[in-house]
């Protein structure tokens, strides 16, 4: 009676046992799941309009003009967007054009456009961001590219380029260069901005989509070589660990690209209004960083995500009607991702590579949970073969 007893016993403690540990991983997955859900943007919150108020006020800092123009949206504080005309310099002088420069947060994004310039050349772009205004533009400023940007055949081309500064109050110009020689700088020479944290969660957090990286084949790269040769492909970006650069196989295209992150990628394209559809080739080469792993990786495309093709011929068979789309192949030297472009003038491909989600762990809790449970019964069983053969040695 009494081994029956103290058998009994410790089966119930076995059991309390399990139900306590499959019951806290599954309030600790309830929990990741809650974060997780808590943390991304509400689908309303995308579509609710808010009031924006804006105050500009702008007074002069000895030549230069001094302008900030703060919005107020709800959830957002600390933008700045910057306004300059683009001058050439040197001898001769050679372009013109505009730029912007919106600030949000510490994420700053340049926009540029630019005509009459040096035709198809790879221009340097640098966003100087001084703490004094009192700077003379010289080449040394030409080493700190933020990315650079492939003129048409014309002299034209348009650019989004991404980087980010720390917090404070700058005074900020942007120059382009050419083998490190000033071609075009900013007027006014530098405008102030004010540079702070943001106040909310991320609201850029989104969802990234598992890659399926198709090994590679020499069909794809001969219709790859061939999409080249007729310039359904127009340009090819290489990224390394070191440099990004772009090669142009249409003219009639300008491309710009620049890399805010180790885990980031934003791709300018512009062509000609009417233009049909494209395909952007990117080689990430493997010492890429995060974005050569692509344990997990997020296209956009203007902003918008967008879906993995399920085959490189519906990528390069697609046409105007289709929608925008991405295939990842893996090759000997990394990764090659092309992405379709149903129609121009302008896009700005962007790409970000970061950790499995949240939800792989989630989705794996009922597995963890049958797994403890199967544990505990068979443990359980051990213990009363053990008690019972234990018995008659007792008596």
């Amino acid at each position: 009676m009494k081994v029956a007893k103290r058998t009994a016993q410790a089966f119930a403690s076995i059991v309390v046992l399990s139900l306590l540990m499959t019951g806290s991983v599954f309030a600790y997955s309830t929990r990741l799941s809650h974060i997780s859900s808590f943390a991304a943007p509400s689908p309303l919150a995308n579509d609710k309009s808010s009031t924006t108020e804006a105050s500009t006020s702008e007074t002069e800092h000895g030549n230069n003009q001094v302008s900030e123009t703060t919005h107020t949206n709800e959830g957002e504080q600390g933008e700045h967007t910057l306004q300059f005309k683009l001058l050439a310099v040197g001898t001769p002088p050679v372009g013109k054009g505009e730029a912007e420069v919106q600030i949000r947060g510490t994420d700053i994004r340049v926009d540029l456009q630019i005509q009459q310039a040096v035709k198809s050349a790879s221009y340097g772009v640098t966003l100087i961001a001084s703490l004094t205004s009192d700077f003379t533009i010289s080449s040394a400023f030409c080493a700190g590219s933020i990315g650079t940007l492939m003129t048409s055949d014309e002299g034209e081309a348009e650019a989004k380029l991404k980087t980010s500064l720390s917090p404070g109050t700058y005074f900020m110009a942007v120059l382009l260069c050419i083998d490190g020689n000033p071609m075009l700088t900013s007027d006014p020479a530098n405008q102030k901005a004010i540079i702070s944290p943001a106040t909310t969660t991320e609201s850029e957090t989104k969802e990234t989509d598992e890659v399926n990286a198709k090994q590679e084949d020499q069909k794809d790269q001969d219709d790859i070589k061939s999409a080249e040769d007729s310039k359904e492909i127009p340009s090819v970006v290489e990224v390394s660990s070191k440099e990004a650069t772009i090669t142009q196989l249409d003219s009639k295209f300008s491309v710009s690209v620049s890399r805010p992150g180790d885990n980031a990628l934003s791709v300018s394209i512009a062509g000609a209004n009417g233009t049909g559809p494209r395909v952007l080739l990117i080689n990430l080469a493997k010492d890429a960083g995060a974005l050569s792993s692509l344990g997990s990786l997020r296209v956009t495309y203007d902003g918008n995500k967008i879906s993995q093709a399920s085959s490189l011929s519906q990528v390069l068979s697609g046409t105007s009607t289709s929608p925008p789309s991405y295939i990842v192949l893996a090759t000997s030297s990394g990764v090659q991702l092309l992405v379709f472009i149903p129609h121009f003038s302008s896009h700005l491909i962007e790409l970000l590579a970061s950790p499995a989600p949240l939800g792989t762990f989630i989705a794996q809790a009922p597995l963890l949970l049958a797994g403890f449970a199967a544990v505990a019964a068979v443990a359980a069983t051990l213990f009363m073969r053990r008690k019972r053969f234990a018995a008659p040695a007792a008596l």
